[in-house]
C-alpha cells in the first residue's frame, strides 16, 4: 500500500516537473550595471548590452537547464563537455583579474556552479541521484531496504577483497568482470526505470549500484597497484 502511494506521488511529481520545463517562463532580471531588463530563461551569463558584463549566478536553475538539456538520464556527454568548455571560455575567473570586484565575484560564482553541474551530469550515478533530488527524493532521507541475500553477498565480496589486499594476492579478474557486468546491467535497468518514471525502482537500483560502485573502486585501486592500468 505504501509503495503504491509513494509511486503515485512520484509519478505526479515528475510529470509536473517535466511539464514545467516546457512553459519557458521568463526569468526577468535587471542588469546590475546598465539596469537593462534581461530575460535569463535561456541561462544567459552576460548582459546583451555593449559592455557585455557578467551577470550574477542563478542557482535556482537546474543543472540540465544550464546546459540546455532536457531532464533525462540519457544525455550526450560529449556535447555536455563541449558546452562546458565553451561556457568556461566566457566565465573562467582568470578572465576577470582586471575587472571590478563585482565581476570577479560573479565569475567565481558562475564558474563554480558550472563546474559542479558538469561533474554531476558527467557521472551516471551522480546524474541519477540528481534526477531523484529534483523530485525531492534522496537515499539519505528515505533509505532503501535491500534484500538480506544481496547485502550478505556484498559483505562476502568485501571480505574477499580485504583478504586479497592484506595478503597481496593476484588481481581477482573474474570478480572484476562480474562486478562490471553487474554495473552495466543495473545501469541499463536504471535508465529504463527513470525513463518510465518508475522512481521507486530507480531508488532501489541506485542503492544497489552504490554498493557495486564501491567494490569497483577497490578493484580499480588493485588494478593500479598491480600495474594493470
Amino acid at each position: 500500500m505504501f509503495a503504491r502511494i509513494l509511486q503515485n506521488r512520484l509519478r505526479s511529481s515528475l510529470l509536473t516537473s517535466r511539464l514545467s520545463l516546457n512553459t519557458n517562463t521568463p526569468l526577468i532580471e535587471q542588469c546590475w550595471q546598465c539596469q537593462r531588463q534581461v530575460d535569463r530563461s535561456e541561462c544567459q551569463t552576460h548582459c546583451p548590452c555593449e559592455k557585455h558584463v557578467i551577470l550574477p549566478v542563478r542557482s535556482e536553475l537546474d543543472y540540465f537547464r544550464l546546459f540546455d538539456f532536457s531532464r533525462s538520464f540519457e544525455i550526450d556527454t560529449k556535447q555536455l563537455t563541449r558546452i562546458f568548455r565553451n561556457k568556461m571560455k566566457l566565465l573562467h575567473p582568470d578572465l576577470f583579474t582586471n575587472k571590478s570586484d563585482t565581476e570577479k565575484q560573479h565569475s567565481q560564482d558562475q564558474s563554480s556552479l558550472l563546474n559542479e553541474a558538469y561533474k554531476t551530469l558527467l557521472s551516471p550515478l551522480a546524474r541519477a541521484h540528481y534526477l531523484l533530488k529534483l523530485e525531492n527524493i534522496t537515499l539519505e532521507e528515505s533509505p532503501v531496504q535491500l534484500e538480506p541475500d544481496f547485502l550478505m553477498r556484498i559483505m562476502e565480496i568485501n571480505e574477499d577483497l580485504a583478504e586479497i589486499i592484506s595478503k597481496n594476492e593476484s588481481f581477482p579478474m573474474e570478480l572484476a568482470i562480474e562486478m562490471r557486468q553487474e554495473i552495466d546491467d543495473h545501469m541499463k535497468q536504471l535508465s529504463t526505470a527513470l525513463n518510465q518514471m518508475d522512481l521507486t525502482k530507480a531508488r532501489e537500483l541506485l542503492a544497489r549500484l552504490q554498493y557495486f560502485n564501491n567494490i569497483n573502486d577497490k578493484l580499480i585501486d588493485l588494478e593500479v597497484k598491480h600495474g594493470i592500468i
